[in-house]
């Protein structure tokens, strides 16, 4: 039985990392074919792309609460988001650092900084009581769309008047290969866009199921609460994604997808995966998300925030002590989980 839940949860990780890459080849073919500029595929389809594991963990999550499949999911799939932004900000950012060191640019942080910040209130506020209701995830749902019009706006300004012109023209990443492309592909045929489409979104269902199910069994095997199986486990699992995509976006010394595509998608997966579910059903978030991994993210972002605006470069020395505070809160939460 343990192996299988091993097995099954190894399976629904691949199967998250390959659905997402699949509806990602799907939409930027539809992209090329709309001719949608290239930046506006990196904020959107991208850092959104790299998000779909989060948002089908929380989505399939709320089906198997509303169905009764398993009605105490909720530890799962809250510390899944959680357990993804911190994942990223600190083990993913780290790796990347560590194998080379990153540029990013103020114009970036100043945008998307606060509303990291911003976005972590909202939860925590919408959070206090324990519950988090349909309607707040109506909100947050609405708000994500609100900041989405706003980067674009701002991309779009930034565009006309050739203020980062390097970035406009050169960063985008190629779905299939994960590599940045100057110009469009090769535009596919519509019923083929569409097959790879419905392919990597049944791929995500399955997958997404065959995780949350496994996390479950493996939670009771070892007698540890949900909450941590979905933070280190399904929330590493889930960052998958963003670490392929952004080495290769490091190695082709595309350094703004890389860092934008993580700050960008840690504001999808906290505002509009764990709405995505929510608003199915009211989830219960674990209080010792609040009172521990809450103040932990915070802190652990405004590190990131710190070695990235100090000098504009985080370095492999930065990089390595966010390393080890990745490894630092897994021993912290192994051992407190039981407060």
């Amino acid at each position: 039985m343990l192996l299988f839940s091993v097995l099954f949860l190894i399976l629904g990780f691949f199967g998250l990392y390959y659905g997402a890459k699949f509806v990602i080849i799907s939409l930027e073919n539809i992209a090329d074919r709309l001719n949608i500029s290239h930046i506006m595929v990196g904020l959107t389809i991208l850092s959104i792309g790299t998000s779909l594991p989060e948002i089908a963990v929380s989505i399939l999550g709320a089906i198997d609460k509303v169905l009764g499949i398993d009605p105490n999911i909720d530890g799962i799939v809250i510390g899944n988001k959680v357990g993804s932004f911190l994942t990223q900000i600190t083990l993913i950012i780290g790796i990347l650092a560590v194998s080379q060191p990153i540029f990013v640019s103020k114009w970036e942080l100043r945008r998307e900084g606060p509303m990291l910040f911003i976005s972590i209130l909202i939860f925590l506020f919408f959070s206090l009581d324990g519950i988090l209701t349909q309607f707040e995830a109506f909100l947050m749902i609405i708000i994500y769309t609100i900041y989405l019009i706003f980067v674009i706006w701002s991309e779009r300004h930034l565009q006309k008047i050739k203020l980062d012109s390097k970035y406009t023209e050169k960063e985008r990443l190629d779905a299939v290969s994960f590599e940045p492309v100057k110009s469009p592909r090769k535009k596919s045929s519509s019923p083929r866009d569409f097959g790879i489409f419905l392919l990597g979104l049944a791929i995500l269902i399955i997958a997404a199921e065959s995780t949350l199910l496994s996390a479950h069994d493996l939670s009771k095997e070892f007698q540890i609460p949900e909450n941590v199986i979905g933070i280190l486990l399904v929330g590493f699992g889930t960052s998958l994604p963003e670490l392929f995509a952004d080495l290769t976006a490091i190695r082709r010394e595309s350094f703004g997808i890389a860092v934008g595509d993580i700050l960008g998608s840690n504001i999808c997966d906290i505002l509009l995966a764990t709405g995505s579910g929510a608003i199915l059903i009211n989830f219960d978030v674990p209080m010792i998300i609040l009172f521990f991994d809450i103040p932990v993210l915070f802190l652990a972002l405004i590190l990131v925030i710190y070695f990235l605006w100090s000098e504009k470069i985080l370095k492999r020395w930065e990089g390595s002590i966010l390393i080890g505070f990745y490894g630092v809160y897994t021993i912290l939460k192994l051992v407190l989980f039981q407060i």
